[in-house]
């Protein structure tokens, strides 16, 4: 498969898709072709329903079956030139879920469980710009400008860039971060400092500070991001700034934060307590 690779990973740089994309799609077409033992080209549309009907059955995510079939899709049309095929795959109905939210009350106790500064930095600047894990993972000092009290976030998804507010408080606690661990290229490096720090590690940090802070949901580092909305959702925030602050493309994704906001329901009565029982 390894010129079929280059000759598709090629046609994806051409079309601008971020690296990210790339490898998961990579990875999606190398699990097709390892499953039937053969090179994807050579694998035909009934063959490919089969493998979609198994990860359905198998409880996969909607994202997990819609990334196997986007990139066969690149693979036949563009690569290959076989359109008609994925002519007769039918995509999978999307599963609206609301996001897991964390009360302000349990950001402050991971806070509060958060020992080591790096760590307590890092998830201070996810959680106060509402930060993606790889944005905050590619931050470079030159993103923060504390001379205009923003933080600029380059090449996030869709190849945007953007900026979000420089939390006062966050400032603070990067400066004293700074003066520790003095950080040359990128703001939150890994084992070697020209290095950013791996995706894994802040997921292994997050759930590890969860447990220790008794939250029980079933959160991860994106949450951090869901409860920033949130919380700026509550506190009255115009729905079109938070899109922006978030780099949403469209204001349907940010619409799903209403769904979540506490002020929603604050003047509703359920019909139970109007009862004398």
């Amino acid at each position: 498969m390894s010129q079929l690779r280059k000759r598709f990973i090629r046609d994806l740089n051409i079309r601008n898709y971020s690296q990210n994309t790339i490898k998961h799609y990579v990875t999606a077409l190398s699990q097709l072709a390892r499953h039937f033992g053969k090179c994807p080209s050579e694998i035909s549309a009934e063959e490919l329903k089969e493998y979609l009907n198994l990860l359905t059955l198998d409880n996969k995510s909607w994202s997990t079956v819609n990334m196997v079939i986007s990139s066969a899709s690149l693979l036949y049309s563009v690569t290959l030139g076989k359109t008609p095929v994925m002519e007769r795959i039918a995509r999978p109905k999307n599963v609206s879920k609301i996001p897991t939210v964390l009360s302000v009350e349990e950001v402050e106790r991971f806070f509060a469980t958060i020992r080591n500064l790096k760590h307590r930095a890092l998830f201070m600047t996810i959680y106060s710009a509402g930060l993606r894990v790889g944005e905050a993972r590619y931050l470079k000092l030159t993103d923060i400008d504390s001379a205009r009290m923003r933080i600029i976030i380059r090449d996030a998804k869709g190849h945007k860039d953007r900026e979000v507010i420089l939390s006062d408080k966050l400032l603070g606690i990067l400066r004293e971060y700074y003066s520790r661990y003095r950080p040359k290229v990128f703001l939150f490096f890994g084992f070697r400092r020209n290095v950013p720090i791996s995706a894994s590690t802040i997921q292994k940090i997050c759930k590890t500070t969860l447990n220790k802070a008794k939250i029980d949901k079933k959160a991860s580092t994106h949450t951090f991001r869901h409860s920033y909305a949130t919380h700026l959702m509550d506190k009255g925030i115009d729905l079109r700034i938070i899109q922006a602050l978030l780099g949403h493309k469209s204001i349907k994704t940010t619409m799903i934060y209403c769904h979540l906001t506490k002020s929603r329901f604050a003047d509703v009565k359920s019909p139970l307590d109007d009862l004398a029982v």
